[in-house]
């Protein structure tokens, strides 16, 4: 053979030492291939630590808010000496949040009733007003609020009844109700009926309030002793 063609046929041939075909950086080590699986995991666990601290941050202040707001709220151990079926111990609770200096009263009606205007019992709350003779007398000028609320007991017979509850001031008339109760021909029926009359007025020192109601009989003191009440407090004095 022609020396030519020798190292043309030397040329053309594959080299079989692997040496010649891969560079040594570039020969991959048994432990390369499981590095980026190890960082991997890694940043897994770290992420899953972090987002576990903040979980328990948050639970935590939650629980602290929480509690917060349950010691703010108020507490309050006074006890309430009536109690009402309606609205009476609402009107009690009220009078309670009034400044101790401001005038007020709250009064059950009496069990005794003999005439048209009512009298009261004086052993409930009386403070800047008094009590005569069914009137109370303020002692101060201001802004007056007052409310009446009464309870009746009708036993129907063959006529209807009207029931009235007025709320005076220096004994005129300021505010009315009126009631029909018991349809004609109607026997042996009790007709239970709450009456209540509220007033926002100016009044002078010396001026008195007191309420008349007519078929006072049918007040039920028995039934509903404590929801018969008169309730008077200063909304707005003038000095």
């Amino acid at each position: 053979m022609e020396p030519g063609l020798q190292q043309a046929g030397n040329r053309g041939a594959p080299s079989h030492d692997p040496a010649m075909q891969v560079p040594p950086d570039l020969v991959a080590s048994p432990w390369r291939s499981t590095r980026p699986w190890r960082s991997t995991s890694r940043s897994y666990f770290y992420l899953s630590i972090t987002a576990l601290v903040c979980l328990v941050v948050a639970v935590a202040i939650i629980l602290v808010l929480v509690v917060q707001k349950k010691d703010s709220t108020p507490k309050t151990t006074e006890t309430v000496p009536f109690k009402g079926g309606n609205c009476s111990e609402d009107l009690l609770c009220t009078l309670k949040r009034i400044p101790s200096k401001k005038s007020r009263a709250y009064l059950e009606v009496s069990k005794h009733l003999n005439s048209t205007k009512l009298s009261w019992n004086q052993d409930g709350t009386i403070h800047g007003l008094v009590y005569q003779d069914g009137n109370l007398i303020v002692q101060f000028p201001g802004w007056y609020f007052i409310i009446c609320q009464l309870q009746f007991l009708v036993h129907c017979s063959n006529h209807s009844v009207d029931l009235t509850l007025q709320l005076l001031i220096n004994s005129k008339v300021k505010k009315q109700t009126v009631v029909t109760v018991c349809e004609s021909g109607v026997q042996s029926k009790k007709i239970y009926q709450n009456l209540s009359q509220f007033l926002l007025h100016y009044l002078q020192v010396n001026s008195t309030i007191s309420v008349n109601v007519y078929n006072f009989q049918y007040v039920d003191t028995k039934t509903f002793p404590v929801d018969n009440v008169l309730s008077v407090f200063l909304y707005s004095s003038s000095d």
